[in-house]
């Protein structure tokens, strides 16, 4: 081959090559898939979160396979935490430098919450909290990169004490486990129902992984409480109380985690040892599930027991897959938080508003009672009372309420 010959073949060949490299490269950037890290407890005491939030990932993955978002897939990357704090953020930073993911969800314990989120702003990625109540990430230790789309603990407090303070029972016990949300919750109650001239009798914070309540049940009855307050994690919402000797109490309050299925809810509905009276139990918002509302979540987790947390984290990834598409990119965080702020999402309990200035999603809040349902082989939620977003969410950065 002469030599001008050549060179008019490599021009050609280079004029190709700019034409055809952006096509491929296109069609190699939307098969990189946009990755979700969820360092959560696989293990230990607080599992059953982990493995519902872990379920939720899959099963979202698993829907939005064939569409993606902006035409990418999504691949949800997990480690165990084992709900320590240390851990927590070891295996939160592993995502981010190893995996490069850029969004983290279903940290379980507020504690591991606040360690891990405080590294956010330095490792540019953004946290969506599911489950985490703990006050303070709204608060004295927000920041930019922080979305919670549950409600706090004081929000469920909110809740609760607006119920009772219309209900008869004027003297309360709050028992709550001895972390960031269980402290931060019965704080939260007692400030307000005793607002509303009712009577905080008793406190006490048993710490997570407690086997033997027998002491706190012994407690609350000298206390003479008519009602308590349980704000209690993982394993120990299970065994408390059906573990314990009975219990002559209509327990009213917040008990906000766990297998609704197969432990918390059963669990409350075991009669107690030596009686023949069924605990009556009220929860919050979280437990006003799909039977009892407008539109059911995906066919695989419809009528599956314990998908209150499957339900938590869906939300979480519909609305932040709502926003990439808004934003019109996933790699670019300060465009992805730039369109959640002040952004609205449509969920099963009513309207979301994800407020700019604190990133605490605005929402309803519920009062239900845990009740028989023949068509469902686990007690199912009765709403009680619904209360709008306004009167339910605290001032921005406060956790006080109008």
């Amino acid at each position: 081959m002469r030599r001008r010959e050549f060179l008019t073949m490599a021009a050609v060949g280079g004029a190709v090559a700019g034409v055809g490299g952006p096509v491929f490269l296109r069609r190699a950037y939307a098969q990189t898939p946009i990755k979700i890290g969820m360092p959560a407890a696989l293990s230990g005491s607080n599992a059953q979160y982990g493995i519902q939030a872990r379920r939720a990932g899959e099963l979202f993955a698993k829907d939005i396979k064939a569409k993606g978002i902006l035409g990418r897939p999504v691949e949800f990357i997990y480690e165990d935490t084992g709900g320590d704090p240390a851990t927590a953020v070891r295996k939160a930073q592993k995502l981010v430098e190893k995996d490069g993911v850029k969004f983290l969800t279903g940290v379980a314990l507020s504690s591991e919450a606040l360690a891990v989120s405080a590294k956010c702003p330095e490792w540019k990625v953004v946290f969506m909290s599911t489950i985490n109540g703990a006050g303070s990430l709204t608060t004295k230790s927000f920041h930019r990169y922080f979305f919670r789309v549950n409600t706090s603990g004081p929000m469920g407090a909110r809740a609760v004490s607006l119920y009772l303070a219309e209900s008869p029972m004027k003297r309360f016990f709050g028992l709550g486990s001895d972390y960031a949300w269980g402290r931060d919750s019965v704080g939260s109650f007692s400030e307000q129902i005793t607002a509303a001239k009712k009577e905080v009798v008793g406190k006490d914070y048993p710490p997570v992984g407690t086997k033997d309540f027998a002491s706190y049940i012994a407690k609350i009855r000298q206390s003479k409480a008519e009602g308590v307050y349980l704000v209690l994690a993982g394993q120990d919402a299970t065994i408390f109380p059906p573990a314990g000797p009975p219990v002559r109490l209509d327990a009213r309050g917040e008990a906000d985690h766990g297998d609704p299925g197969a432990g918390e809810h059963e669990g409350r509905g075991r009669r107690h040892a030596g009686g023949d009276r069924q605990l009556a139990l009220s929860l919050h918002r979280r437990h006003a599930e799909e039977p009892r509302l407008r539109r059911p979540l995906s066919r695989d987790a419809r009528h599956l027991p314990g998908h209150v947390r499957r339900r938590d984290v869906r939300r979480a990834s519909e609305w932040l897959a709502q926003v990439i598409q808004k934003a019109g990119t996933a790699d670019d965080v300060e465009k992805v938080i730039d369109a959640w702020e002040d952004s609205s999402y449509e969920g099963l309990e009513g309207p979301f508003f994800m407020r700019k200035c604190d990133h605490q999603a605005v929402q309803p809040g519920f009062m239900v009672e845990a009740v028989k349902d023949p068509k469902y082989p686990h007690l199912i939620p009765k709403i009680l009372a619904t209360y709008p977003g306004d009167k339910v969410t605290p001032k921005c950065r406060t956790e006080e309420f109008s």
